[in-house]
């Protein structure tokens, strides 16, 4: 039965909103995940990171929950030891997968933003894990979203530029096949967001997906930037022509391989 399009949505508590606090573009001298010792609704500690539910729950029928990556505010994911970045999204990961373990939620995302344009508040660096009762993201994301010029095709990893991507331009997609062997996928991943940072945008998101019956760990890193109107008013994906795809899967390539 197809659901109606008018429920497809997720509702935001504006008043709440109103009250979250924002190091990203306000100057503001305090920052609420370095102030540990005052953070409540911890659910689990582990090394430096933290998992606990959000102090400022906007969306309805959710659960919102984060993960504090590191007791360090000017650290991001780019810049972590590999090992440390491994653990995190081991971490990561297996909270997201107890969420989803729960049985409660439609669909759970995990997903971090960084930088100005990525539509976080908090500069310091964190994940967010959130299950949607009664929104499922697989409605609208689908396994074309991950289809791809390939950067690098092995048995357990695929890395590729979206050929179909969700909104548009440069988004690159992860297909990892082996959860239980991280380092390699987390130090490309690593490598991408600094490439990205230092080539291409101050801002990035990383979104992780899975879909029903698929084993595989789908991820997409994405440079932010101003939304294009034709995607705002018409939801119409754009790509790169060729001739500027190709120069910038070699120089991609030769970034995060090398």
């Amino acid at each position: 039965m197809e659901r109606n399009p008018l429920e497809h949505l997720l509702k935001y508590n504006m008043d709440i909103g109103k009250t979250k606090p924002n190091t990203v573009r306000k100057a503001s001298t305090y920052c609420p995940f370095c102030d540990a010792t005052n953070l409540k609704n911890i659910l689990e500690k582990r090394d430096t990171m933290i998992w606990l539910e959000n102090a400022y729950p906007v969306l309805k029928d959710t659960w919102q929950t984060l993960v504090i990556e590191s007791d360090k505010c000017n650290d991001d994911f780019s810049s972590y030891s590999l090992a440390y970045a491994v653990n995190l999204i081991s971490f990561c990961l297996e909270k997201w997968d107890q969420v989803k373990a729960m049985n409660k939620f439609a669909s759970v995302l995990l997903y971090r933003n960084y930088g100005r344009m990525s539509g976080g508040s908090i500069h310091h660096p964190h994940s967010q894990i959130i299950g949607l009762k009664n929104y499922d993201y697989h409605e609208d994301i689908k396994h074309y979203h991950f289809i791809g010029t390939p950067l690098l095709h092995e048995e357990s990893l695929e890395i590729n530029l979206s050929i179909r991507p969700i909104i548009g331009f440069y988004e690159i997609n992860f297909i990892i096949k082996n959860h239980y062997a991280l380092n390699y996928p987390v130090l490309y991943m690593q490598k991408t967001a600094h490439y990205i940072l230092t080539q291409i945008s101050h801002s990035y998101n990383v979104f992780y997906y899975d879909f029903p019956g698929d084993t595989n760990l789908y991820v997409k890193i994405v440079p932010r930037f101003l939304t294009n109107p034709l995607f705002v008013g018409y939801m119409v994906p754009q790509i790169a022509t060729e001739e500027e795809t190709t120069p910038f899967i070699d120089k991609l390539k030769q970034a995060i391989l090398t």
